[in-house]
């Protein structure tokens, strides 16, 4: 079931805590839970797996359920002083590491130097967690290295990676492996739905589907779409798939008409005004990929033959590439194109 613990995105307001909390992963689940639960977990672990499937959130409820003051558990109170730190990211006991950013041998050689000092306060153990471990410099991976050799009995590390090959075999082999992988569609459609009746959105069925589908697994990208189909507030299908098949915030308001009028509009000079806002902000060719990849999405939903025929149609004619002197009047002429096709107008 999920908890709401904190304010802003979606994302973050609705990240697990505990294992009861999360969808999915059932296999990692057990695993992890088994290893809390018999006090086995090895002292270096890596989990690997896509971007946006959960190897974080995961780590954290290890250091979560390590040092909860209620003791070692899968299902963390959440409510301790000790719990509160962590899930506020002010623990002096848990450790996070951006790769990407704090990757340099100077930062890295502070932090294992300092992680064999006893925990602080009623913390039992101290954890250290590398997010992007694969983008650690070649000596700070060498530094890590020769910790994982001989890690203190109170320290554990867990290295989270979608790039393990870029990491040292020697490595790879002093770090117990955790196997992640992206949501079934269920699992996602789940966690929409609970998170959607939490929030009193006024949903269907048919739009999460539709979320579930475009968000190919991984519930940070399905709970984006969630809140933007949300902030947008019509949820009708036209601006879903606008949302869904282009990636564009809801908050560029001539984008969004661009997409509603290509459908919907009664005349073109309505599709043609729109179009000349958008070429005001966003270069011709991101224009062009936008609307291809919301055409597509479209024949994705079609119920119809005829519909998808025509999306069809206009996707194919969006996708034209061109790579003459001015795009944004090739691509107008395109646009006009889809306009007559949509409309039973004009066959290719």
């Amino acid at each position: 079931m999920i908890r709401k613990r904190k304010e802003g995105d979606l994302n973050i307001a609705y990240r697990p805590y505990r294992m009861d909390e999360v969808f999915g992963n059932n296999r990692i689940k057990n695993l992890i839970s088994g290893y809390l639960n018999k006090k086995t977990l090895p002292h270096a672990s890596r989990f690997i797996g896509p971007a946006g499937c959960g190897k974080t959130t995961f780590a954290r409820i290890v250091a979560l359920g390590l040092n909860c003051e209620t003791g070692i558990t899968d299902n963390p109170c959440c409510v301790c002083p000790t719990c509160r730190a962590i899930i506020n990211l002010n623990s002096l006991s848990v450790i996070e590491l951006d790769g990407a950013r704090a990757r340099d041998i100077a930062t890295v050689r502070k932090i294992l130097n300092d992680l064999p000092a006893a925990p602080f306060g009623n913390d039992r153990f101290r954890i250290l967690i590398i997010d992007e471990a694969h983008k650690l410099t070649t000596d700070a991976e060498e530094a890590l290295l020769k910790f994982l050799e001989d890690t203190p009995a109170h320290v554990y590390v867990i290295l989270c990676t979608n790039e393990p090959k870029k990491l040292k075999e020697t490595t790879l082999q002093r770090c117990k492996p955790v196997q992640f992988s992206r949501l079934d569609t269920t699992d996602i459609f789940a966690l929409l739905e609970q998170v959607a009746q939490f929030e009193g959105m006024n949903y269907n069925k048919e739009i999460l589907q539709s979320i579930v589908e475009e968000s190919a697994g991984t519930p940070r990208i399905a709970l984006s779409f969630l809140q933007q189909i949300n902030a947008e507030g019509t949820w009708s299908s036209e601006a879903a798939s606008y949302i869904l098949t282009m990636g564009v915030d809801i908050d560029a308001q001539e984008v969004v008409n661009l997409g509603k009028c290509l459908l919907s509009a009664n005349t073109w000079s309505s599709v043609r005004d729109a179009y000349l806002e958008v070429t005001r902000k966003i270069p011709p060719e991101n224009t062009r990929i936008a609307l291809t990849g919301f055409l597509t999405g479209c024949l994705k939903r079609a119920h119809e033959n005829e519909d998808a025929r025509r999306y069809a149609k206009a996707a194919f004619i969006m996708s034209e590439l061109y790579y003459g002197p001015k795009p944004e009047h090739r691509i107008l002429m395109s646009v006009f194109r889809c306009y007559e096709v949509l409309r039973g107008r004009l066959d290719i």
